[in-house]
């Protein structure tokens, strides 16, 4: 009897220990199945058992799990249509209802991918018309991993309906119901997005890790991990947001203070690199899909150069997984922030623009909706998605479907001639004439001499598809640009469908030297150690080193007799303006000179003796010194207060003696130059690697303060000069 029950026992334990089929988040009652291709089916199972897997429009296959419990097929899919329903079969079976077989497309990117439909313009009557049966909705729960994952959690597919479409993608879903109403094929729409993301963490590390900014990257995240604790973090954030209070209490004369946030362990951040890749797109593969859409950038504005690699790479990493070559479609990003002042305005958000546009005339198979036009000067979040999921549905018709008769995007700079004093400019019109958006004079061109002198210029459209610009203040152009600030209001060049035109630029200005020019006595006493444009400064290693164009350290050694700066810069009007300010030296160490980076070691928050001043600047007194000036050079954050007591200084408008972060890690930077006893700043550069939207400039800066920190005022300048020098 006991031998009975205790065989009894085995046989239940041993059906306990048979696993239920089961399948990821993709395959569940209501989905959409790509249709007319071979799509991969898999799931879990106990190892060994038998799977199979029949479709009621006749198809069917079978697969055993492997050891670890995995099982892989493959099902021929119907022409659109449906309900259709999907039999599993193993231990147990699973019957996947309702379901339809059309397009599925896959939404990613950062906020304004997740912005939903409740936050649009007319979100309510939206909402209310959201009745499309035919229309599937997947999202993907905001989760992170560190290694790629297998499977995802997040809300199954639903038809869409008033009742869920308001938290669903608001860019995913027009762009969907566009498709639908034109294809008129059932639209399944996967939503992975995270707000607030870079577009490393979208990519696998294994096609990172042989890049040294990359790596760099996530060192300094992994430096920080090392340090983290959950109390430290929730002290952090308790006296960020008392510093916080006590600023937004006050009369907020003085610089804000960071914005209070409680930031999760370092390693486990959605931005760390690869970890949304891991978590939210590695466990979707290799669901079949049609291709997919993507709305980002905004997180990697500050390295808008840089994107272009970056978006190809993530690009050719998915379709490598999905083992398919699909049509990949982007927003390149819309205008935002201050409006435009001048007719020229770089920075990231132009640069990032470009490497859009470069990306969807460089890589195969992407496309780019264009939508200078509907963004919101202090709103990062347009709340006009109706125009983006319109145009990027008007891509993917004419791309990816065929479709012919329409506008399906607006103009794209093709080419550039100069010639007799006018930029000709031939477009791809993206399927109507080139038009004036309602009406009048063509506003956005402005033309580049070889004096550095920008100004807004004349445009004339010639036949449906060129532009003529010129101007009589520019005998010789050799730049072009359109459209190119971050926040471009006003520009109206379109196609006769009303689709504007990308902004773009064409051209070089020749390389900027000026110093000989000025101070010839002094380019051949000094000796150059550094060089470097301040509007294209750059740094490497997690932000801890600078590049220079030319970095002659290790061939200088000290003591010197006097250590240099020159710093000039040519504005809009081609007006240059410059100063020279040589020293006493402050260290003989070479490194230490240069752009105080982590890694140059450079700290310095001190007065300066035996200084030479020679400038044309505006405000900035010229002569010898023999006391007076100070330099402020350090690359960690710093405060307003006087914490260097410097005769004359003050904790708010010339805070020429800043309090600096007690560590020398990276923050915001600077490398300031005062005469503190005539009160106002000789040489400033902030933000060392801002690029076009660094702070810089000779002369006190207007506004709460004069050290120019928080005025982005690299974009009021065309070209940049500086140099480090020694006299031996």
């Amino acid at each position: 009897m006991r031998r009975l029950v205790m065989l009894l026992a085995w046989v239940v334990m041993s059906m306990g220990a048979q696993a239920d089929v089961r399948l990821p988040l993709m395959f569940s009652d209501n989905m959409v199945v790509q249709r007319e291709t071979t799509a991969t089916f898999w799931g879990w199972a106990s190892p060994g058992e038998k799977i199979s897997v029949a479709a009621s429009w006749g198809e069917q296959a079978t697969a055993t799990a492997t050891a670890d419990g995995e099982w892989k097929l493959k099902l021929k899919t119907p022409a659109a249509g449906g309900p259709f329903t999907i039999t599993i079969k193993g231990n147990n079976t699973i019957e996947l209802k309702n379901v339809l077989s059309g397009e599925v497309w896959l939404c990613s990117g950062q906020s304004n991918m997740g912005m939903t439909v409740n936050s649009v313009s007319n979100a309510q009557a939206e909402i209310a018309a959201a009745d499309h049966p035919q229309i599937r909705l997947l999202s993907v729960k905001l989760v992170t991993a560190n290694e790629p994952q297998k499977e995802c959690q997040g809300t199954p597919w639903a038809p869409c309906s008033p009742k869920n479409v308001g938290s669903f993608t608001a860019a995913g879903y027009f762009f969907g119901r566009k498709l639908h109403q034109d294809l008129k094929v059932p639209i399944g729409l996967i939503n992975s997005s995270w707000g607030g993301t870079c577009i490393e963490t979208w990519t696998s590390w294994d096609v990172q890790k042989d890049d040294p900014a990359m790596q760099a990257l996530r060192k300094n995240w992994d430096e920080r991990d090392k340090t983290y604790t959950p109390e430290g973090a929730k002290k952090q954030f308790e006296a960020e947001k008392k510093a916080w209070d006590t600023w937004n209490a006050g009369d907020k004369k003085t610089k804000a203070p960071t914005r209070p946030r409680l930031h999760p362990q370092p390693r486990k951040d959605q931005n760390y690199p690869a970890n949304l890749f891991n978590a939210m797109i590695n466990p979707l593969v290799p669901f079949a899909i049609r291709g997919a859409i993507w709305y980002q950038g905004e997180g990697n504005a500050g390295r808008g150069k840089e994107y272009r690699v970056q978006l190809e790479r993530m690009i050719v990493n998915w379709r490598t997984l999905w083992g398919n070559e699909f049509p990949f479609y982007f927003v390149q990003l819309p205008n935002f922030m201050a409006p435009w002042q001048n007719p020229v305005e770089d920075g990231g958000w132009p640069q990032i623009r470009e490497s859009f546009a470069k990306t969807a005339k460089e890589v195969p198979n992407t496309g780019m909706a264009i939508t200078i036009d509907i963004g919101e000067e202090s709103d990062i979040h347009p709340k006009n998605k109706q125009d983006v999921g319109d145009r990027l549905g008007r891509v993917a018709l004419h791309k990816t479907y065929g479709m012919k008769g329409f506008a399906w995007n607006g103009p794209v700079a093709e080419s550039c001639k100069f010639a007799g004093g006018k930029a000709v400019i031939l477009f791809n019109t993206g399927g109507a004439p080139l038009a004036v958006k309602d009406g009048g004079k063509i506003v956005g061109f402005a033309l580049t001499g070889e004096d550095g002198k920008t100004v807004a210029a004349d445009a004339a459209i010639e036949g449906k598809d060129t532009v003529v610009v010129s101007s009589p203040k520019v005998a010789e152009p050799v730049v072009v640009h359109y459209a190119w600030a971050n926040n471009p209001v006003g520009v109206n060049l379109a196609n006769a469908e009303g689709l504007p035109a990308a902004p773009f630029r064409f051209g070089e200005m020749p390389k900027f030297e000026v110093f000989s020019k000025f101070l010839p006595d002094e380019a051949k006493a000094y000796k150059l150690v550094y060089a470097f444009d301040p509007l294209a400064g750059k740094l490497t290693d997690g932000g801890t080193r600078f590049v220079y164009e030319t970095d002659n350290s290790a061939k200088v050694k000290g003591p010197f007799k006097k250590v240099a700066y020159f710093l000039a810069l040519r504005d809009a009007a081609g007006t240059v303006s410059y100063a020279f300010v040589a020293m006493d030296p402050f260290t003989s160490d070479a490194a230490q000179i240069g752009v105080p980076t982590v890694a140059s070691g450079a700290r310095f928050q001190q007065k300066i003796t035996g200084a030479i001043v020679k400038t044309n600047a505006r405000g900035v007194t010229g002569g010898e010194f023999t006391e007076g000036c100070n330099i402020e050079f350090y690359p960690c954050n710093y405060g307003p207060q006087n914490a260097a007591k410097i005769p004359g200084a003050e904790d708010g408008v010339f805070d020429f003696g800043d309090g600096m972060a007690p560590k020398n890690a990276t923050g915001y930077g600077a490398m300031q130059i005062h005469n503190w006893q005539g009160k106002h700043s000789i040489i400033c550069f902030n933000r060392f690697g801002g690029g076009h939207t660094c702070d810089v400039g000779l002369g006190n800066s207007e506004g709460k303060t004069r050290d120019w920190t928080f005025t982005s005022s690299g974009k009021n300048y065309s070209q940049g000069e500086f140099l480090v020098l020694v006299l031996p």
